[in-house]
């Protein structure tokens, strides 16, 4: 059973970053169907897109966090575990749902 407190859903920490570089695609993920302008490529590596803050696949709705290309996710978000040092490391630098949340103008939505 999972913890409550780690709702991925009503959370979505490990889905920003200020890095525009935050998400590279691994040779694994050639074959997922993720949409092509959510991707940018830089030095021979592509990229998720992080706009405003946040992975542009993250629909942000109704107080949840859901990602948009879930079945097709890249292989660094599938290793993602909740709890996780990394889940904590994220919650600390990013906060709960929302908290870095900017609009495309860069205002605090």
């Amino acid at each position: 059973m999972t913890d409550p407190a780690y709702d991925c859903v009503s959370c979505g920490a490990c889905c920003f970053s200020r890095h525009p570089r935050y998400l590279a695609l691994l040779p694994y993920d050639a074959s997922r169907s993720l949409p092509a302008e959510s991707l940018f490529a830089e030095g021979g590596q592509t990229y998720v897109k992080f706009a405003c803050g946040r992975c542009v696949n993250l629909q942000l709705t109704d107080g949840k966090a859901v990602c948009g290309v879930y079945e097709d996710r890249p292989e660094a978000c599938r290793a993602f575990r909740a709890g996780s040092f990394e889940c904590g490391k994220a919650r600390r630098a990013n906060g709960i749902l929302g908290a870095n949340v900017r609009t495309p103008e860069g205002e605090a939505a």
